[in-house]
């Protein structure tokens, strides 16, 4: 086998003869096909399909082997794949057939192009403020109050194909349709040509305003853009988060118990039971318990909702089979149709409170890093193509009860035709709903779009995708990290050119922003924090105004004790002409930097009066306004 891997990822496995990946023309192409040969010749045939081996199945997709971190682009001696073929131990020993020196160069040669740009230019931030601004403009006061924006412009500054893109967005529209009480949730609208700046109506969610401040509140990524800019955030952020605990609940206003979920369905759940006024199913093996399921669907005023009993043993009153009427589960979920039809989750434990993770010794989730089944995200992967239909393997054992038992258990676990019709119903319902957003439930649960997108969100950055998110060309993210002691040791391994975990990343951003002054970084600690004010020029500097009026001294001393500079006067007065004021809404006169000593050596510095425009000369120990600027 090639690599033992450490986790599996569900990208889709692209079995064809070539890199799925495309670099451009000419020597990329080139070297597209020759690794290509290399790889279907010496690797392909234990590293494809259902029984490769060592849980390595995607030999063939290069996006996969660069996001699983066998091949770091551009850097064939770090890139693992390379490594174990350069160094003989793969192929295995006893296969004679080995790559040449020129097909191992081949090999080499297409690593270093996939480190080349693709020639796309970055979309810097201040162009899409400028259509961020705009947009909202456009909005009347009412409907700004509720506008919340996304983006995945920083997933495109990163090389992410056309394909990958419209994976985002899908992802994006499937998971609002999910976390949503709507009965007819709005397709989400790019408010760009390229489709990456996405607008969204909170109303037409269902949301409220407090409710959206408890996901702007999880953002680690915030950076303050003026008053006049709309926060847009990450939607690969949004979708590896929203679909999981604690968000997960809260915008779906999740109970905590699986009573009174059921009655905001409007059903009773015992007195259902009591009336046999449900569908039961019982078998041994499941997608993910690891002992017998019970599985029991209830008629809601949406639809229906599904309810599993999950054991942590089968032995006693968790043997369904001897105690089909009686048994004691020790936890399950709650698989139930919102109003437009999408299918919602709840995991409970034996009690029926609401938990966020269910314990691994019960059910697991092999697609997952610590294979727990966790609420939302595990399930809405399991659930791609709606509710799995399973056969029940409990009414066959009727004759074996007496009279009483027998007639009930007859009742609750009804005909493989009931069944069946049931699951048809209820999957018909599940298309239906996606269909209204032109889109259709995957068969493959490998190929759902928000599992994928998570995977993808929570897989190392590379320097490439690092200075994506920061809004930078590649090129110039890794000299600054070099100009800055602290993060070149923080972020050793990128500088590098190695990579970074997310979590890692995430805690560093703030500091990341602020130290190669990107920005101020902003992420609240509470819903209620407001950003702090700030406007940007046209070449992308930041500038913030401090409230106290002060000497020059002191003024110099307090932007600099922020990382920020005091402005010189040239930068001054070409921020007023461009606005500067109105955005910060100033008044009075502002500091410039530098003193000058009169024929009477005196010294004064200058200020601008924030109305006029005009720089006049003032006392140095005179008080007047700051603004500080990020350069």
């Amino acid at each position: 086998m090639l690599l033992s891997m450490r986790s599996r990822s569900s990208i889709p496995i692209a079995l064809i003869l070539g890199i799925v990946v495309a670099l451009g023309a000419g020597g990329a192409s080139v070297a597209h096909a020759d690794a290509s040969r290399v790889l279907q010749k010496y690797c392909a045939r234990c590293h494809t399909g259902k029984r490769a081996q060592g849980d390595l199945d995607f030999i063939l997709d290069a996006k996969r082997l660069v996001a699983e971190g066998l091949v770091v682009p551009g850097d064939a001696p770090r890139s693992l794949l390379y490594r174990r073929i350069a160094d003989g131990e793969m192929p295995p020993a006893a296969v004679k057939a080995r790559p040449s020196v020129e097909e191992l160069a081949q090999l080499e040669q297409w690593i270093v192009a996939l480190g080349t740009s693709p020639g796309v230019p970055v979309r810097r931030a201040r162009d899409l403020d400028r259509l961020l601004a705009n947009d909202y403009a456009r909005l009347s006061a009412r409907d700004r109050v509720t506008a919340r924006y996304f983006s995945i412009a920083h997933l495109a500054n990163a090389g992410a194909s056309a394909a990958e893109l419209d994976r985002v967005r899908v992802a994006l529209q499937t998971l609002l349709a999910s976390v949503t009480w709507s009965a007819a949730p709005p397709p989400v609208v790019a408010i760009d040509p390229e489709r990456t700046l996405f607008r969204i109506d909170l109303r037409e969610l269902g949301w409220t305003t407090e409710l959206w401040d408890q996901v702007r509140a999880s953002y680690p990524y915030g950076i303050a853009r003026g008053t006049s800019v709309p926060d847009a955030i990450r939607a690969d952020w949004f979708i590896a988060t929203a679909s999981r605990p604690p968000l997960y609940h809260a915008l779906l206003e999740l109970p905590a118990t699986e009573q009174e979920l059921a009655a905001r369905l409007g059903i009773d759940l015992q007195e259902n039971i009591a009336t046999r006024r449900v569908a039961r199913a019982g078998f041994t093996r499941s997608g993910v318990s690891n002992h017998n399921r019970v599985i029991e669907r209830h008629v809601t005023r949406h639809g229906a909702l599904w309810r599993s009993y999950d054991f942590s043993s089968s032995i006693d009153q968790e043997n369904v089979f001897a105690h089909p009427l009686d048994f004691v589960p020790a936890g399950g979920e709650l698989i139930f149709n919102l109003p437009d039809g999408m299918q919602a989750y709840m995991l409970v434990d034996a009690t029926g409170r609401r938990i966020d993770k269910a314990p691994t010794k019960i059910v697991s989730d092999p697609r997952r890093p610590d294979r727990a089944v966790e609420n939302g995200l595990s399930c809405i992967g399991c659930h791609a193509s709606g509710i799995l239909a399973k056969a029940d393997q409990i009414r066959d054992t009727a004759g074996n009860f007496d009279e009483l038992p027998r007639l009930r258990i007859l009742q609750l676990y009804p005909s493989a035709t009931t069944m069946s019709a049931h699951f048809d119903a209820d999957r018909a319902r599940f298309a239906k709903a996606l269909a209204a957003f032109g889109m259709q439930p995957t068969a493959d649960a490998s190929d759902e779009p928000i599992t994928l997108v998570t995977t993808r969100y929570e897989a190392e950055l590379d320097l490439r995708t690092a200075a994506a998110e920061l809004g930078l060309p590649a090129d110039e993210l890794e000299p600054r990290l070099q100009r800055s002691p602290s993060l070149r040791q923080a972020l050793a391994a990128l500088v590098r050119r190695g990579t970074v975990k997310r979590d890692a990343w995430a805690q560093l951003f703030p500091r990341i922003v602020h130290e190669l002054a990107l920005g101020v970084p902003f992420t609240p600690h509470a819903s209620a924090d407001a950003a702090p004010v700030v406007w940007i020029d046209g070449a992308h500097r930041t500038w913030i105004p401090l409230s106290a009026t002060t000497d020059q001294a002191t003024a110099i001393s307090q932007c600099r004790a922020r990382g920020y500079e005091l402005p010189r006067e040239a930068e001054l007065l070409t921020a007023m002409s461009d606005g500067l004021a109105s955005g910060l809404g100033l008044r009075g006169s502002l500091w410039t930097a530098g003193t000058k000593l009169d024929a009477s050596n005196q010294r004064y510095g200058t200020i601008v009066d924030a109305i006029s425009g005009q720089p006049h000369r003032a006392g140095a120990a005179e008080h007047y306004a700051i603004v500080c600027v990020q350069r």
